[in-house]
C-alpha cells in the first residue's frame, strides 16, 4: 500500500466521521421536536434554541468542517504533487485517529482535558503531515 493510498483512505474515514457526526445531530434534533422540547419555530432562524443535551452534537458537527479542511489540503496537495510519502500518511494515520476519539469524547462525556488532548494530537499529526509535505517538495 502506498502512502498516497494511506493517506486517501484516511481521508474517506474523516469523511465518513462527518456524515456519522451528521447523522447523529439530526436524530438528536429529530428527537427534541418529537418530545416537544423545542418547536420548529423556536429554532428556525437560530439554532441555539435546541435544548443543551443537542450543543454538544452541533459544535461537534461545527468542528468537522475546521482542522479537517488542513487535514483534506495536505492530503491534496500530496496527491496533486506526487508528493505523498510515509511522513505524510503518519500524521494522517494520527489525525485521523484522534478525530475519532476527538468526535466520542465531544459527544460522549464531554470531559474537557480530554477532548483538548485528543484535539491536540491531532493538530500535531496535521503538522507532521504539512512536515512530510514540505520534506517531498524540497527534496
Amino acid at each position: 500500500m502506498t502512502a498516497l493510498s494511506i493517506a486517501l483512505i484516511c481521508v474517506f474515514v474523516q469523511v465518513a466521521l462527518t456524515f456519522l457526526a451528521l447523522v447523529r445531530m439530526g436524530k438528536i434534533r429529530v428527537a427534541s421536536h418529537v418530545n416537544k422540547d423545542v418547536t420548529y419555530g423556536d429554532v428556525a432562524l437560530d439554532t441555539r434554541g435546541y435544548p443543551d443535551a443537542v450543543i454538544p452534537f452541533q459544535n461537534n458537527v461545527t468542528n468537522q468542517f475546521e482542522t479537517p479542511v488542513l487535514f483534506y489540503a495536505v492530503v491534496a496537495f500530496a496527491a496533486a504533487t506526487d508528493s505523498a510519502n510515509g511522513i505524510v500518511a503518519i500524521g494522517a494515520v494520527i489525525f485521523v485517529i484522534s478525530r475519532i476519539v476527538h468526535h466520542f469524547i465531544h459527544v460522549g462525556t464531554n470531559h474537557v482535558r480530554k477532548r483538548f488532548n485528543a484535539f491536540l494530537v491531532g493538530l500535531i499529526g496535521l503538522l507532521i503531515s504539512w512536515i512530510g509535505l514540505g520534506i517531498a517538495l524540497l527534496w
